[in-house]
């Protein structure tokens, strides 16, 4: 009976997340005031923000980091996948489609209002998931210390990164974008916690207790990203900002997650092969930098200017490709597991290219690196 009781309170954990945002979304169309009401109070928002970022800086290892920069070279591509190529690969397709005007009354087009764009903009602009990612990693048995080190310092830059990018994606959008004040506020709604909750595991027995508690500590920082997409929402459906936008739009943002989903595999796994990756890189690359964050898109939204658009349309991309990634990457992860391969140098390159790779990766013994010269491009394993 304990064994039952325990397998359920593991399972009801796992899916809490999902659970608990399909809810968020799924209540203020039948009841939207409670919502509206408390999304009137901006420091609600911006203490839901802070109790998340705390508990990243409480279970942040720096460990992982130094670990990470034994393979720079991993962890310096990763990083510049994350942050930056993403976002200005769907800025290039969005630029080109026709999505109707921000601020127009009437919606015609079937992509969705504007918002719809800066959604996506948005979503694509933050740096790589960290819970789902590290969890996908795990499963994939890929390398854990680089996929912790990439996901915690990757969101730290990106809380920066982000709304330039946004800046630069958006110059032409009429509306009053002042980077200074929300860099500002991010620094003090996220890096501002995250410093607190790093320098709270210098206190004896902290870093214990949230070991022991931390399947509560992540249904706590879940409760808190819910109950923000419920207040968002909330305020959506109140001013009706949901109104005629049309259901094949929604088909259509979900193709269009599906189709990037792919693009970053293509992207992630040509930086792999290009730097001559080994399998449990390769696995960081694809099932943690091809992902996105849910938690840094919501915290943007708080903190963007109101005329740059309606915050619950902003995020509908957002609650669209966060749920259909992990679905997607949830089937990829026991394949990559499954089938695992390396990047090696092609026979036909140089020897000091060939031993190059060999000392970069690490992962050989300088007896075997003569014999690595003859095998393919790709080496797959059992």
């Amino acid at each position: 009976k304990q064994w039952y009781q325990r397998r359920v309170a593991i399972t009801a954990g796992d899916y809490f997340l999902p659970a608990s945002q399909v809810i968020a979304i799924g209540q203020p169309f039948l009841n939207h005031k409670p919502g509206n009401y408390l999304s009137q109070f901006d420091i609600l928002g911006y203490v839901l923000i802070g109790i998340i970022f705390l508990v990243l800086g409480l279970k942040l290892k720096t460990e992982d980091i130094k670990d990470a920069m034994k393979s720079c070279h991993v962890f310096t591509i990763a990083l510049i996948s994350s942050l930056f190529i993403t976002g200005s690969i769907v800025a290039a397709i969005t630029a080109q489609l026709p999505y109707d005007k921000l601020g127009a009354e009437e919606k015609v087009s079937v992509l969705g209002p504007y918002e719809f764009r800066i959604g996506l903009l948005l979503y694509y602009s933050v740096p790589c998931t960290i819970t789902a990612g590290i969890v996908l990693v795990a499963q994939a048995e890929g390398n854990l210390p680089m996929a912790g080190a990439v996901a915690t310092v990757a969101n730290i830059i990106g809380c920066y990164t982000t709304p330039i990018l946004l800046k630069v994606f958006l110059k032409g959008v009429e509306a009053e974008f002042k980077i200074g004040e929300v860099l500002l506020k991010l620094t003090l709604s996220i890096l501002a916690p995250v410093i607190v909750g790093k320098l709270m595991q210098c206190i004896p027995k902290v870093p214990e207790a949230v070991a022991v508690v931390k399947r509560w500590v992540s249904i706590v920082t879940s409760s808190c990203l819910a109950i923000m997409l419920w207040m968002k929402v909330s305020k959506a459906v109140a001013d009706k900002a949901f109104d005629g936008v049309k259901w094949q739009s929604l088909l259509i943002l979900i193709g269009f997650v599906l189709m990037m989903c792919a693009i970053n595999i293509v992207v992630n796994t040509t930086f792999s092969a290009l730097l001559c990756m080994r399998s449990t890189y390769i696995r960081v690359m694809i099932l943690m930098v091809s992902q996105k964050t849910l938690v840094m898109a919501v915290t943007l939204v708080q903190v963007l200017p109101i005329d740059l658009g309606e915050p619950g349309l902003i995020l509908v991309p957002c609650f669209v490709a966060h749920p259909t990634q992990i679905l997607v990457f949830s089937m990829i992860a026991p394949q990559l597991k499954k089938h695992a391969f390396d990047f090696r140098c092609p026979r036909f390159m140089p020897a000091r290219l060939i031993n190059f790779c060999e000392w970069i990766n690490q992962n050989e013994k300088p007896e075997k690196r003569k014999k690595s010269r003859l095998r393919l491009c790709v080496d797959t394993t059992a």
